[in-house]
């Protein structure tokens, strides 16, 4: 992504909404031919606005670095669920969206028509919240035990064995296993991976600590076992990344709550 990118303006949902969305985001005028997105176990739901029409798409969470095609001068309203949640809002499992996109068009189920006629920072976001606490009244969301499961998973950065997760969901660990790909779209193994690398890229940003003690501090073997994992989801090195922080700053775009928070 280029510096000269319109800002990307973030704001959270209502408070019913954040146990189950992470944010909205949207973005003007696009002049870019394509973003950089990097693994974060979420699931987005993207309204394209071209003109006067408007295309809704379900992206699903990717296990790799990837460079997601855009269209030049449309604008781009997106809702990020948290890890696990999208479930509440799309009919389909979350399995069947990994490392792809799909037209939301009758998948998606809260109704987004009329978003293309009010693309603006304010309305477009009260406009989201007031489709999505209309479809919760409609179908209430039902909390699971998968749920204290991804959770824990977050909180602990990744760092706990899945034999330890599988025992707090207190079925079979193969029954849970595909219960976790089901919600989350990944094997719970690979889903702390990437709540890990999250961390590590976290730290990456906003600390000088040396390679080694974030290798340390978050739980890999050692630091060639942190770099290769860290390349693996990135696509480059931990030490390039650092010197490029750019790098990183983009890849936090969608995730970190900047910009407008209205």
């Amino acid at each position: 992504m280029s510096l000269s990118t319109p800002p990307i303006h973030i704001s959270l949902p209502a408070a019913p909404l954040r146990p189950y969305i992470s944010h909205y985001w949207l973005s003007f005028d696009n002049s870019d031919e394509s973003f950089p997105i990097v693994p974060d176990g979420a699931v987005d739901v993207i309204v394209v606005v071209g003109g006067a029409t408007s295309e809704v798409y379900a992206y699903g969470t990717t296990t790799i670095r990837s460079e997601v095609p855009l269209e030049i001068g449309s604008h781009y309203l997106g809702v990020r669920f948290r890890p696990g949640q999208s479930r509440h809002f799309l009919d389909a499992r979350t399995s069947e969206l990994t490392n792809a996109v799909h037209s939301a068009d009758g998948v998606f189920l809260p109704d987004v028509s009329g978003l293309a006629e009010s693309i603006s920072v304010g309305s477009s976001f009260r406009h989201l919240d007031a489709v999505m606490l209309r479809h919760f009244k409609r179908q209430p969301p039902r909390h699971a035990r998968i749920d204290d499961v991804i959770r824990h998973i977050e909180t602990t950065h990744g760092t706990l064995r899945v034999s330890e997760v599988a025992n707090m969901y207190c079925k079979s660990r193969r029954q849970f296993e595909r219960t976790f790909l089901d919600v989350v779209g990944l094997s719970p193994k690979l889903f702390a991976q990437i709540i890990r690398f999250r961390r590590a890229s976290a730290l990456l940003a906003n600390s000088n600590l040396p390679l080694a003690q974030i290798a340390a501090v978050i739980g890999y073997t050692d630091q060639s076992h942190f770099t290769h994992e860290f390349a693996r989801f990135f696509g480059l090195p931990p030490v390039r990344v650092r010197e490029h922080a750019a790098f990183l700053q983009d890849a936090s775009l969608l995730t970190e709550h900047n910009g407008d928070s209205s």
